[in-house]
């Protein structure tokens, strides 16, 4: 039976390394990054066991990996070290856009993320604000866009030089998307000062007359229609085929987060009947898949249930600074937060009540 067919993603021989990987190097310092920063030996480790290939295809120097299995490996990093996690997983989002492209300049850069010399991340939550500001606006010039404005989060800076930009043309009412060189004159960064994940190195950018060319433009695409599947489709999803289409996987974050805690929790109080039938609720939800976005709304829920439950199986040690059960509560909490469309606080909202 070869790799790709393991029926468990962390039987596969990727997932294994990486969680050694994960438990001796990355756990250990977890508390210590998310009071200072992701420190480049993290970087460094990642990029040494190839992870940063496992989101690039094959024929662009990657390396094949069933995505099942590197969504369990996202979501374990995410419950050993949420601020790492959110620094770099987001490597594959740039890749996704190229891989939309013909641009043999665009292409060209695969290889590299491929090999960990680019790192990928993400910066077009703005332009859900639109028309309100600030957001980051795209006019069309030769050869390509000038944007300016402001990119309100962007994690990882520091490693992230190869961005998914996101900004709105609005003399045409279009969304402008395509992957920027963060290295590029235009780019100023300002650290943020979050209540959790404090360690990403998430900043806001302020783009000035910067110009996102041509060749790296990946999409162009009708606000009202971006706007109509935005929550319930990821957008690197969008326009594929239905035969081309990932299996439906859970967002990556709330799973490891609430595994982790319920993992401590049990350890402290072993038995305990409440904590057993949260697991069990936990893992049901795992593998059930609903609509999105309830499924994302029902797993972040769970993360804040079982990341709590951490807290108080922890008694007053769980408000010490040194302790991971707060770094894990606190970084649910972030999730509600993340990618916030309408759409998606509504269904936050839903779940509050049910």
């Amino acid at each position: 039976m070869s790799v790709d067919q393991v029926t468990a993603p962390t039987e596969h021989p990727a997932y294994r390394e990486f969680a050694e990987l994960v438990g001796a190097v990355i756990a250990p310092r977890a508390v210590e990054v998310d009071a200072t920063e992701v420190p480049r030996s993290h970087l460094d480790a990642l990029r040494e066991i190839g992870y940063f290939a496992w989101s690039v295809p094959q024929e662009h120097g990657g390396t094949r990996i069933p995505a099942a299995v590197k969504n369990a490996a996202d979501d374990l990093l995410f419950g050993a070290d949420p601020s790492t996690a959110l620094a770099l997983t987001q490597h594959g989002g740039p890749v996704g856009q190229i891989l939309k492209s013909t641009s043999p300049q665009a292409l060209a850069l695969l290889p590299k993320l491929a090999a960990g010399e680019r790192i990928g991340g993400a910066g077009f939550a703005q332009i859900r604000q639109w028309p309100h500001r600030p957001s980051t606006i795209a006019r069309r010039v030769p050869g390509g866009y000038r944007i300016d404005g402001v990119v309100r989060w962007l994690s990882g800076w520091g490693f992230v030089d190869t961005a998914w930009l996101g900004a709105v043309d609005e003399q045409n009412s279009t969304y402008v998307f395509g992957v920027g060189d963060l290295t590029a004159p235009g780019v100023e960064a300002v650290p943020l000062r979050l209540a959790a994940v404090q360690g990403s190195r998430t900043v806001t950018l302020t783009l000035r007359d910067y110009l996102l060319p041509d060749e790296y433009v990946t999409e162009v695409v009708d606000i009202a229609a971006w706007n109509a599947l935005d929550g319930s489709v990821h957008p690197n999803e969008r326009g594929k085929p239905v035969g081309e289409k990932d299996p439906q996987l859970p967002s990556i974050g709330a799973i490891g987060l609430a595994r982790a805690a319920l993992v401590d929790a049990l350890t402290a109080h072993p038995g305990d009947p409440s904590l057993i039938r949260l697991r069990e609720e936990l893992e049901h939800a795992a593998i059930t898949p609903r609509p999105e976005p309830q499924w994302r709304a029902q797993l972040d829920a769970l993360a804040v249930r079982a990341t709590a439950a951490g807290l108080v199986a922890s008694g007053g040690q769980g408000l010490l600074t040194d302790n991971i059960a707060q770094v894990r509560a606190r970084a649910a909490l972030f999730l509600q937060v993340r990618g916030l469309s309408p759409r998606v606080r509504a269904a936050r909202f839903e779940q509050y009540v049910n």
